[in-house]
């Protein structure tokens, strides 16, 4: 992964913020999505530590609103030259229905 860059959602808990923290360990230059700012400035702190000189970077987003979703890929796109891997990895679990302001 030495030099790859990686884009993951839902990096800041569980399974996706040890996938972030493994990938950076091997050498990923880690692109996070994530919605809370200050999990967020956590979860980028823990791979600053675990792989210094890396320039991991983090953009935030509420992925259940369409919008956000486009405003964000978007950002992305115009600040990474290119992207290696996507790790789609954020979701929700909900006893009832759900419906996101994008009727979705």
């Amino acid at each position: 992964m030495q030099g790859k860059v990686v884009v993951i959602t839902g990096a800041t808990s569980g399974i996706g913020q040890v996938a972030a923290e493994r990938l950076a360990g091997m050498g990923a230059r880690m692109v996070l999505v994530a919605r809370d700012k200050g999990r967020g400035e956590a979860a980028l702190a823990r791979l600053r530590a675990r792989a210094p000189g890396a320039a991991h970077s983090i953009h935030y987003a509420d992925l259940s609103r369409l919008a956000e979703m486009k405003r964000v890929a978007a950002e992305i796109a115009a600040a990474e030259p290119r992207i290696d891997a996507l790790i789609n990895n954020a979701g929700a679990l909900f006893s009832s229905r759900h419906v996101t302001e994008d009727r979705l």
